[in-house]
């Protein structure tokens, strides 16, 4: 029998299924913020991103284990060479050529780093400190209009309020330009705009400008014009609000990832050879395992079985000899629960369920649950 072509196998738990980009999942198990960002990368597409409240109203919040916090897939590396201009608005991207900035600005003149930009009567930019107190402008989505709000709020607040009352603050320079043009014969201006930088990026590489932090008095890790090279990695808090804060990357966490799921535990009772068929005529194959890594991510999915052990993809060749996986490739990494792997004719490999999760030789025609690879 021709067995087919090995599947990367990948799994997690807690899924959300969307219709849209991002499908999340959260994995219990601690890690720092590079062992989590490897396992996604592994397992699904990478950490989460989230690109937008829509997304964020979509992430898990059944935590029985009663979790603090758990990594997404934001880092910083610190330092003022390392930052990059934002629109606060989802969706919009920030193009330098565009920005008419007063002459010599930006330039950091404040004592802390000016990582947030006003307006002023000219239609111009400057760049000032977050925690100034200034009027500001939000913009409508509804009805695509602006607002002047003329009650002074650091920019963190500001924008809280625009995205609570309204939909943002307003970002890219053709809202700019009308929010000058509206507004500046009111006497109100200069005015936050929806226009900040900072030196968080995505683990995917986007460039989502979404941020959910819980401090509204400046953005994180920015403090400094000395601090240079710290590196920090965002979690979530596994609360009702879900605000993001820092933490040092080191610290071992669950974690979320995004991406489509590569495996899939079939709840059903069947033998070996039924649950091959099984697989191959509704998604890939029998589950194979080649590395530390990937036994890890089958023993997380086996997990939720009703049985006490799982189907692998793993059978003995009696003319042979030896094991082999279903894709044809002979065992390289091995988690046997006894020292010997000798076996014999009508022999397939489960792996329990609970426990160490070792694999034991079963007699084929005994029935158990099974994961398939997608």
């Amino acid at each position: 029998m021709h067995w087919g072509p090995f599947l990367l196998i990948l799994m997690g738990q807690c899924s959300l299924f969307l219709c849209q980009r991002y499908k999340y999942y959260f994995i219990k198990e601690p890690k720092t913020w590079d062992e989590a960002q490897h396992y996604c990368r592994k397992g699904y597409k990478d950490l989460a991103t989230v690109p937008n409240m829509t997304y964020m109203e979509t992430l898990c919040t059944d935590f029985k284990e009663n979790q603090a916090n758990a990594w997404i897939g934001l880092y910083s590396i610190s330092g003022r060479e390392n930052r990059l201009w934002h629109w606060s608005l989802p969706g919009v991207e920030f193009h330098d050529k565009e920005m008419k900035w007063r002459a010599s600005e930006p330039n950091d003149a404040g004592r802390d780093l000016e990582n947030c930009a006003r307006t002023d009567s000219s239609d111009e930019l400057l760049d000032v400190g977050c925690s100034h107190d200034h009027t500001f402008v939000c913009y409508n989505d509804s009805n695509q209009s602006l607002h002047l709000i003329d009650t002074e709020k650091k920019w963190r607040e500001a924008q809280s309020y625009c995205r609570e009352h309204h939909t943002d603050l307003a970002s890219g320079r053709a809202q700019l330009k009308e929010a000058v043009s509206k507004f500046k014969s009111s006497g109100k201006l200069p005015s936050w705009i929806g226009l900040f930088r900072d030196t968080w990026r995505w683990s995917d590489g986007s460039n989502y400008s979404y941020r959910h932090w819980e401090s509204i008095d400046e953005l994180p890790v920015e403090l400094s014009k000395t601090d240079s090279g710290t590196r920090n990695c965002a979690m979530i808090a596994l609360n009702k609000e879900r605000k993001w804060s820092a933490d040092d990357c080191n610290n071992r966490k669950p974690f979320f990832c995004y991406g489509d799921e590569k495996l899939i535990l079939i709840n059903e009772s069947k033998n070996w050879d039924d649950a091959l068929i099984y697989c191959r005529g509704h998604h890939g194959d029998l589950v194979s395992i080649a590395t530390l890594e990937q036994q890890e991510l089958v023993q997380e999915k086996a997990k939720n079985a009703n049985t006490p052990y799982v189907w692998l993809g793993l059978r003995y060749s009696c003319a042979l000899g030896l094991w082999f996986w279903v894709n044809d490739q002979l065992v390289c990494y091995k988690n046997w629960a006894n020292e010997t792997d000798t076996g014999q004719d009508n022999m397939a490999v489960a792996m329990e369920t609970g426990r160490e999760h070792k694999w034991f030789k079963k007699n084929d025609e005994e029935k158990f649950n099974f994961i398939c690879s997608l």
